[in-house]
């Protein structure tokens, strides 16, 4: 399929510590870790401009030098942030906010999907909603029980098969006009997660059902898979 340039800003945040990597990024930081003799962000550029998309807003935090060199090779003209290693998700997102003045799409900086872009922007459209967070089925390796007080089963299921959010997700001008500071400043991904609960109580959160390839790569045991299973995930 082929994409004219999409005019959506996408934002790409890169500057968590990787402590689930292990000692892997204590000299690099996980974006730039190598699968298929690519770091992890440049497959995602790849795919990116592949579905159209050129304007990128990098949000920086650890080892942020490496990666603002690393970038500028293979994107003169894309923005970055530097909030430092101890900002959280939300806070780095809402540092760049002057920029998010249409339907700005967000990327994880360690999660690859073969999503439709235009499809994702036209849901969130569709939905009027301030924020669309991207979700696929996954299989839970385990059978789930719960119970009563008085530790009777009442219910149980045998590997299930559940919805998670896999690190895409659109957000309007007017996301950041319905959280507060705090919830805003909060540590690690503590307030994207109150700010996901937040609205959607005031119905404001518009669900994208993914169910094509997608990776993350959180830990050595994840990276291990996508090394040996990369050619699924990142051949155009």
């Amino acid at each position: 399929m082929n994409f004219k340039n999409i005019k959506y800003k996408m934002i790409i945040l890169c500057g968590g510590r990787g402590k689930r990597m292990g000692k892997i990024t204590n000299k690099i930081p996980k974006p730039l870790i190598q699968v298929a003799k690519k770091p992890i962000i440049e497959h995602k550029l790849i795919y990116y401009k592949s579905q159209g998309l050129t304007d990128f807003i990098f949000c920086l935090g650890y080892k942020s030098n490496q990666l603002r060199k690393f970038l500028k090779n293979k994107l003169p003209k894309c923005l970055f942030h530097d909030a430092g290693v101890k900002a959280g998700i939300l806070k780095r997102i809402n540092l760049v906010k002057e920029y998010i003045n249409d339907y700005t799409i967000i990327s994880y900086g360690d999660t690859l999907a073969k999503i439709n872009f235009l499809d994702l922007v036209k849901s969130h459209k569709k939905s009027k909603c301030a924020l669309t967070i991207v979700a696929a089925p996954i299989k839970n390796p385990f059978g789930i029980v719960n119970w009563n007080s008085e530790g009777k089963a009442l219910f149980f299921d045998e590997k299930p098969i559940l919805n998670h959010y896999i690190g895409y997700a659109v957000i309007s001008p007017n996301f950041f006009d319905m959280l507060d500071k705090k919830t805003i400043n909060l540590k690690d991904g503590n307030g994207i997660v109150k700010a996901i609960k937040h609205l959607i109580k005031r119905k404001q959160v518009n669900i994208y059902k993914f169910k094509n390839l997608q990776i993350t790569i959180n830990s050595p045991e994840e990276l291990k898979f996508a090394r040996l299973n990369y050619k699924k995930y990142f051949t155009i």
